[in-house]
This record gives structure tokens, C-alpha cells and sequence, in this order.
């Protein structure tokens, strides 16, 4: 059986466990990648949601039942993630191919404008991309830290962003196993670790082993991160005050990336926003609190 398999198995046990069953559709852009893959379920207003760094739209699963009972989801692979074609982020303008990745997308499945919800890299992408696009969002919700808000980086993606050093680390300590995927949570993503089912752990586990994904995941950071943390070009946290969309942030209490203290100081700056805290949450704060996280998804997309 291969790792493709091995991944969409896996991942049928998590829609059965949820009593889901999305369409798993690709599109074929004009963008950064050819092929995108994204999951299509539930109706009403449609609801771009983008996962985060080297994750994958599966991360979303927990939560996609209910919120399929009020919006049109369309849960994106971004490039070089899950079934999404691999990508090589070295050379490139990071930015720009942010940007144009959403754009082309929308573009391919003939959608004007849409609501977003992004978390982490996906906050940075939806971020970017509304300040380009305003047009284009409805409305902007950032669930956990957008990447690029902050210029600290916890230490174990930096030593990941660093060339030579990580392709050693990702084929000796750092390789695909279970082991590793609990370690990322537990470090990084969320406050507690027994909120994920072994079954949940072990699809992510899969979703390294497809075909392109580690690589993708080290040129991504080698474009992003140096040896200090986030790159200064490409901040967005001194330039939030230009989004001109309605944008409304959930933080979980214990996010490994940045303090909602800080990250309420920086949303302050925007003309239309909304900051809430979910306590004794992480990085993917509906991992934790999915109830929690899904009751404020609905109440602040259709306030």
C-alpha cells in the first residue's frame, strides 16, 4: 500500500468517527501549483479555510461537521501539503505567491468572494491575501497566531529553517514517525495532548510520508525563518492597520508562537476587529476546544 493509501485510510476513519463524509475534490490552477486538493462539504455562505505550516486540511476534521451546517466549506491543501501538488519555496517571492495561490483558486472554482479562516502559515496567507483583495473577503477570521505577526519563532523550526542543518535533523531525529507528530503537538500546536485520538496522531503521521511533503515543509522554512526567528520582510505585524476587511481573532491562552497579550496590542490597529481568548488552548486552538472554537467561528462570521 502506498503512503497516498496509507493517507486517504487514515483519513476515512476520521470522517466515519465524525459521521462526515467530505467530497475530496482537485482543481487544476494557474497558480503556484497546478494541482490543489481541498475537501468540499456543507452549505450556506462559503468558508475558504486554510490549515497552517506543515500541516494539512485533515487537521480540520474535528470541527468540520458543525460548521457545515452554516457555511459552504472548502478546506484547502496549500502548496506542497497533504494531496496538494510538492512545491519548492526557495527562490521565490514569498508574498506574491501567497497571494496568487488564493487568487487562482478562487479563480478555478469560480468563486467571487468568500469568507476566510486561516491559522498559522494560512493566517499569513489570508492576511496577505486580503490586503491585496479586499474585494474579495467577506469577512477574515484568524484562529491562533498568524504566521508573520511575530518575529520570535519557537527554536524548534528554527533549527528546521536552517540550511544543511535541517535536512540532517529531518532524516536522523527529526524524521516521519508517531513519535515526532505527538512531540510538534505537544511542543508547539497544543496545550494538551490527550485532546488527540492515536487515530488522529497516526493520519498525521501519513501525511508526512506523502510523496514531496517533508521537502516542501524545509524549503517553506528555509524561505521564512533564519537563525533569529520570522525574516523582517516578510512582517505583517506593523502593517495589520491596512486590512480593510472586518477581521476577528480567536488565540488560545497558551500559543507557543505569541501571547494574546501582544497579539490583542497589534490587532488594535485594525479599523474593524474582534480579538477573543479560549483559555487553556495552543497554536490549533479548536484541537483542544473544538465545542468552544466552533460556537465563536459561527457567532462572529455571521454577527
Amino acid at each position: 500500500m502506498s503512503a497516498i493509501d496509507d493517507y486517504k485510510r487514515t483519513r476515512q476513519l476520521l470522517f466515519d468517527k465524525e459521521s462526515i463524509q467530505p467530497n475530496s475534490k482537485y482543481v487544476i490552477t494557474n497558480g503556484p501549483v497546478k494541482n490543489v486538493h481541498y475537501l468540499e462539504i456543507g452549505r450556506g455562505k462559503p468558508l475558504i479555510i486554510i490549515h497552517g505550516g506543515g500541516s494539512h486540511s485533515s487537521e480540520w476534521i474535528p470541527v468540520l461537521k458543525p460548521l457545515s451546517e452554516h457555511f459552504h466549506l472548502y478546506v484547502i491543501d496549500r502548496p506542497g501539503c497533504g494531496l496538494t501538488d510538492p512545491f519548492d519555496y526557495r527562490g521565490i517571492d514569498f508574498r506574491k505567491s501567497a497571494v496568487s495561490f488564493i487568487k487562482s483558486f478562487l479563480d478555478s472554482i469560480k468563486l467571487n468572494k468568500a469568507l476566510f479562516l486561516g491559522n498559522s502559515m494560512g493566517g499569513y496567507f489570508s492576511v496577505v491575501f486580503a490586503m491585496e483583495y479586499p474585494e474579495k473577503v467577506t469577512k477574515l477570521l484568524l484562529m491562533g497566531a498568524p504566521a508573520g505577526m511575530n518575529l520570535w519563532i519557537p527554536y524548534m523550526l528554527r533549527t528546521l529553517g536552517l540550511k544543511g542543518i535541517n535536512k540532517i535533523l529531518l532524516n536522523t531525529v527529526a524524521k516521519p514517525s508517531v513519535g515526532n507528530v505527538k512531540n510538534i503537538h505537544k511542543q508547539i500546536l497544543i496545550a494538551d495532548l490527550s485532546n488527540l485520538t492515536n487515530d488522529y496522531l497516526e493520519h498525521c503521521y501519513y501525511n508526512q510520508l506523502l510523496p514531496g511533503t517533508m521537502e516542501s515543509f524545509r524549503t517553506l522554512l528555509e524561505s521564512v525563518l533564519n537563525l533569529r526567528g520570522w525574516k523582517k520582510d516578510l512582517y505583517i505585524g506593523d502593517c495589520l492597520h491596512k486590512l480593510r476587511v472586518p477581521v476577528r481573532f480567536i488565540w488560545g491562552s497558551k500559543d507557543a508562537f505569541e501571547l494574546p497579550a501582544t497579539g490583542r496590542r497589534k490587532a488594535e490597529s485594525i479599523v474593524d476587529h474582534k480579538f477573543e481568548i479560549v483559555e487553556d488552548a495552543g497554536h490549533c486552538p479548536w484541537l483542544d476546544k473544538p465545542e468552544e472554537c466552533v460556537e465563536r467561528v459561527i457567532s462572529m462570521l455571521q454577527e
